[in-house]
């Protein structure tokens, strides 16, 4: 900006020594002008463009909560001007719509959105965290998610977007399968506990057997009493 005003300056001051021809002043003016744009792309090139990472592809199962993550970096000091916008495009729309907006601590959500009651700040911008949450996902849910974050001065930004496919629940599925093999697991245990068992039993049959024919013995051999 001082180049610019230099040159400016330059540009309206009065020409020293008396008046000139229009000759004679347009050397002077083509390079109060290239420094005018000189100054011009100085200034633009201060201001730095913040990045933003996503990741390209998330796959969430319906009926459950997800994190949208989003992460930023900026040349300059996080500042309390700074925004993040997230956007949604349908699957086969190729239109996208904000829902959430998040400035000054605060989050604003669309009044009209599918996402109104579903979706929260789990960011943080002075971790560079720009992250959502949204809980109860569903089929209609399919498509992209698109994240924007400016922090001014920079706020030269290409949003990064995330392509999230709903799919079917399997924790039931996964919950059933381990209730099966929690009772084959049980099974397995009741039937060795019934074999020790019917072991033990037929030992104590064993012992009684040899005890009953021991004692036959005995009364075979015992004498008669008058």
């Amino acid at each position: 900006m001082a180049a610019a005003t230099v040159a400016v300056a330059a540009l309206t001051a009065p020409g020293g020594g008396g008046g000139c021809s229009p000759r004679q002043g347009a050397a002077p003016l083509a390079a109060w002008l290239g420094s005018l744009l000189l100054a011009a792309a100085l200034g633009l090139s201060q201001v730095s463009a913040v990045e933003v990472y996503t990741p390209a592809e998330l796959s969430v199962e319906n009926g459950t909560e997800t994190k949208l993550p989003c992460s930023f970096s900026s040349s300059e000091v996080i500042s309390s001007a700074a925004t993040v916008t997230w956007s949604f495009q349908p699957e086969g729309s190729t239109t996208s719509v904000s829902f959430f907006y998040y400035s000054h601590g605060k989050s604003y959500l669309a009044k009209d959105s599918q996402f109104k009651n579903r979706s929260s700040w789990a960011g943080d911008l002075n971790k560079k965290d720009a992250s959502i949450s949204i809980s109860n996902m569903q089929f209609r849910d399919n498509g992209t998610f698109i994240c924007d974050v400016k922090n001014p001065p920079d706020i030269v930004v290409t949003p990064s977007e995330i392509s999230v496919r709903v799919v079917e629940k399997v924790r039931r599925l996964q919950h059933a399968e381990g209730q099966v093999e929690q009772l084959a697991r049980r099974l397995q245990a009741l039937e060795l506990s019934a074999g020790a068992a019917q072991r033990m039993m037929e030992e104590r049959v064993t012992n009684l057997t040899h005890r009953i024919e021991a004692l036959e013995q005995v009364m075979q051999h015992r004498p008669m009493q008058p």
